[in-house]
């Protein structure tokens, strides 16, 4: 047996080995980001810490004390808070006697800070904002939301647990894990598959990972093996292999328009002209402000959604559907109009500028004076022209003679 030979059987038998494992090590692929805080006192969790599940300060470990929230940007003065807001940073002035902030949270973009109780030992606390965003993470963004948590002034540890989701179209399942204070190890299980995939995210960094998903295999599941918490679960529509290949029952389609008045305008349609459409859609929509919405379409139907984008900013949002490329808008809005008055200037000819002159230079005499002599003058001189001409000298009356002019020959010349 040659050497080349036994190669190759080698080479085959591993080949034989792998195979079975090789869909599902095609089907895992993942990326990491960590958010950058921008601010020394606060520290950045990529996502969002609502669930939706408990409350926003039982997931921080705060199970007895008050969550202030306005579910916006704006400022909050009650109950002895006096908390104000410039849509991207906040100020804390006040709290109630006999309190203290345990937690502030911050959210924007896609990621949020936390601010624990030891920023608020001396009030007022102003500059709290969301992590930062843009090319160069140098971009303080539009807050979306935040809250705090207030309660007892006792020393009690904070806690970020991880969050995250599970969404898809008909082809795959992206798994989003938002590690929280903790490094978090989440197994994210797709059906019919033996082997769960175990994935360990660093504590305060997000990491995406991107599932196949078939008819075969349609759903994905992510749980966090701390706590055996379910962070979502996605399963793949049978509209998915009905009629044509863009979904059957289902057609996702969006479009977009931007205005001064209402920002960014989505419009999201689930109808085809030949009225085949029986089944929703679920668009799944990222706003301006880092939130996710989901909107359902019924089939036949158009659903439109408008989203404010604050003067100054670059908005940006993303739609996406099963069965649809995701589209993603983007408007930057500058609509400020400076107001002024129109002017309209006549132009003016150009004059010469001058002197009037009554004497003459050099001399100084009047001009006018002067006027007389030069025109005595040309008067005495047409007459003496007149008077200079040769006048006949007359032999006889009525008989004018002229006398003839000698003529003398040139000298040198000879006659005979």
């Amino acid at each position: 047996m040659s050497a080349r030979f036994a190669r190759l059987m080698i080479a085959g038998a591993a080949v034989c080995v792998v195979a079975p494992f090789a869909g599902a090590a095609a089907a895992f692929a993942a990326t990491t980001s960590t958010p950058t805080a921008g601010d020394q006192r606060a520290t950045a969790y990529p996502g969002n810490l609502h669930d939706g599940k408990t409350s926003a300060c039982s997931q921080l470990g705060f199970d007895g004390d008050t969550e202030v929230a306005v579910n916006g940007s704006g400022g909050y003065s009650a109950n002895d808070f006096v908390i104000t807001s410039d849509g991207s940073n906040l100020t804390v002035s006040a709290i109630p006697d006999g309190t203290q902030i345990h937690a502030l949270v911050v959210k924007g973009g896609d990621a949020y800070n936390v601010y624990s109780s030891s920023v608020f030992a001396t009030l007022p606390v102003s500059g709290l904002h969301a992590p930062m965003v843009g090319l160069a993470q140098d971009n303080v963004p539009t807050i979306s939301h935040w809250f705090l948590c207030d309660g007892e002034p006792t020393e009690v540890p904070l806690v970020v647990p991880t969050s995250g989701g599970v969404t898809g179209d008909c082809t795959k399942a992206t798994v989003t894990i938002d590690g929280g204070s903790d490094a978090a190890s989440v197994r994210i299980d797709p059906s019919g598959v033996d082997a769960a995939h175990d994935v360990s995210v660093p504590a305060g960094t997000e990491s995406v990972v991107d599932i196949d998903v078939s008819a075969a295999h349609p759903t994905v599941t992510a749980t966090d093996k701390t706590n055996s918490n379910q962070l979502g679960t996605y399963s793949r529509p049978t509209s998915c292999d009905s009629g044509s290949s863009d979904g059957g029952a289902v057609d996702p389609k969006v479009s977009f328009g931007t205005s001064c008045a209402h920002g960014i305008q989505v419009v999201m349609s689930n109808m085809k002209l030949d009225d085949t459409t029986t089944d929703d859609v679920t668009f799944t929509v990222v706003t301006p402000a880092g939130a996710t919405e989901h909107v359902i379409v019924a089939a036949d139907h158009i659903v439109k959604r408008t989203y404010n984008v604050a003067e100054g900013k670059t908005g940006v949002v993303t739609v996406s559907a099963p069965g649809m490329t995701t589209a993603t808008k983007s408007y930057a809005k500058k609509c400020t109009h400076v107001l002024g008055e129109k002017v309209v200037r006549t132009p003016k000819h150009p004059t010469v500028l001058g002197e009037k002159v009554t004497r003459l230079p050099f001399t100084g005499l009047p001009t006018w004076e002067m006027s007389l002599v030069a025109a005595g003058l040309c008067a005495s001189g047409a007459f003496l022209t007149r008077a200079g001409r040769r006048r006949p000298v007359f032999a006889a009356p009525g008989m004018a003679y002229y006398p003839r002019h000698r003529s003398y020959p040139a000298r040198g010349v000879q006659g005979r």
